[in-house]
């Protein structure tokens, strides 16, 4: 979806009368993934109160946008109401010049926000909360600095996707990290991941074999219905990431994923490039623009 017709905004249900407004709307919701945000305003004479709301809604895998402004007297929200709609088309693809210096300007600094993280909990103690913070704090940072902020995370979209990989997949998924060129400071997406993970133990003397070792190895079994993390370090099909409540319940710790073949059970992984907010649909506030 890039350029949708007007929708049905569904006044005679009045959702634009609750706090908060029963917002984005079931015709939005069925386009896709997507998030919103809402204002309003009131203005009042003598014989009554006019309200004004102004909501928006970005679909977070297209970036595509639209805006609604509602008005309506107090008095009489159905015989008054009137609404508008403007709809904004998805950005452009960004080219791979685009995304190596998105990469640059925000990558390093993302995965060196994550790792000095390690160990602690950050906010609630939820992955997702994990990237959150690091982009919230580094939009902060270049702001100050008159550099671009980094386009915040939209749900579970964290700025523009570069690789989609499923366990299921026909052929081998061996070298695609690199095909995609997947970087330090990349923000992977699981869902239904299952992963069997071998570690390697401290060598043990073979029982009644005097003098004779054998090298030991663990296996643990994980598996991650949806799951955020931040990637650290590429080698070959391994990720190396930080993430939140995953190996450290709770907490912020690291972790290596194998993407090989044999290496995710089952599930999907996204791999997001954070890219500036001028490429997250326009402006998403909820503002109305006067032609």
């Amino acid at each position: 979806m890039s350029h949708p017709e007007d929708f049905d905004l569904a006044l005679s249900t009045r959702w634009f009368t609750k706090e908060p407004p029963a917002f984005p709307l079931p015709s939005m919701k069925v386009l896709g993934p997507c998030t919103s945000n809402w204002t309003w305003t009131w203005e009042q004479d003598f014989t009554d109160t006019t309200k004004t709301l102004i909501c928006a809604v970005l679909w977070t895998d297209t970036k595509a946008m639209t805006k609604v402004r509602v008005t309506w007297k107090r008095s009489d929200p159905m015989g008054t109401v009137k609404a508008e709609q403007k709809h904004y088309p998805a950005p452009p693809h960004p080219s791979e010049e685009t995304l190596d210096k998105a990469h640059q300007l925000y990558g390093g600094n993302i995965a060196v926000w994550a790792e000095e993280a390690v160990g602690t909990t950050v906010g609630d103690g939820e992955c997702w909360t994990l990237i959150q913070r690091a982009l919230i704090d580094l939009a902060n940072t270049y702001g100050r600095f008159g550099k671009e902020p980094p386009l915040l995370s939209q749900g579970r979209t964290h700025g523009h996707p570069i690789l989609t990989l499923t366990a299921s997949s026909v052929g081998s998924n061996s070298g695609l990290l690199q095909l995609a060129d997947v970087r330090r400071g990349d923000i992977i997406e699981l869902k239904g991941a299952h992963f069997q993970i071998i570690t390697e133990e401290a060598p043990k003397e073979v029982p009644g074999q005097w003098g004779k070792w054998q090298k030991g190895a663990g296996e643990k079994n994980v598996r991650l219905s949806h799951h955020t993390a931040i990637v650290v370090g590429v080698d070959g099909d391994k990720l190396r990431v930080v993430e939140q409540n995953g190996c450290v319940q709770g907490g912020v710790g690291e972790e290596s994923y194998d993407f090989g073949d044999g290496g995710m059970l089952r599930g999907e992984m996204v791999v997001f490039r954070v890219v500036g907010e001028s490429m997250g649909g326009g402006g998403f506030v909820a503002e109305w623009e006067d032609e």
